[in-house]
């Protein structure tokens, strides 16, 4: 792959991951809410660290940082999408801020713990599918408007990244998060996940 690929499959990777915990937790939740288990706090938590440690922390900054700068220095063509992809990268952290805040809720046994937790989850889902959906648009119409130099900058930045549950340096936290996953989850959902695991 050249320069422009690597950069856009890498985003593309670290999208499917964060699609595949969101979905995984998702999931979860619909079986506590169907009365088929019982919530496992340590494995919704460390979810949730996982959406903030990885996405927010390294992701969404290089992005900025990386491809949204080069593309602001080249052209004006997308300015009115980089604001909102910027926006949504800043509500997504309060997103998350709230979502932390319903997990504790539900962790200390609110009345209504479960039902804030699960709303927040699906509204971040929501507001995370409809956000990749348009980065991944942007990266397709983005190619003649960038420098190989940009991708190198860009492609460098992003392969740096290493996913801390599906990467090569798995961390311990995260290995046992994506171990519970996997055992937990129902076959379908399972199978996708290890896919994952071997695409990266």
């Amino acid at each position: 792959m050249n320069e422009r690929e690597t950069a856009a499959a890498t985003i593309k990777a670290e999208h499917r991951s964060l699609r595949v915990v969101v979905t995984a937790l998702q999931q979860l939740l619909d079986e506590v809410a169907a009365q088929h288990a019982e919530p496992d706090f340590a494995l919704l938590a460390a979810a949730v660290y996982y959406i903030d440690e990885f996405p927010e922390r390294f992701h969404h900054p290089k992005e900025d940082r990386y491809l949204f700068k080069a593309l602001r220095s080249r052209t004006g063509k997308f300015n009115d999408v980089l604001d909102d992809l910027q926006a949504e990268h800043i509500s997504s952290g309060q997103t998350i801020r709230y979502l932390q805040r319903a997990l504790i809720h539900y962790l200390g046994g609110a009345p209504v713990g479960f039902k804030l937790f699960r709303d927040a989850v699906d509204a971040y889902a929501a507001l995370l599918e409809d956000h990749m959906r348009k980065e991944e648009k942007l990266l397709s119409q983005v190619h003649d408007f960038l420098t190989t130099e940009d991708w190198c900058e860009i492609a460098a930045a992003f392969t740096a990244n290493d996913d801390p549950m599906f990467g090569n340096a798995q961390r311990e936290e995260f290995r046992r998060l994506y171990e519970r996953i996997v055992n937990l989850l129902p076959r379908k959902l399972s199978v996708a996940v290890r896919r994952e695991k071997l695409r990266q």
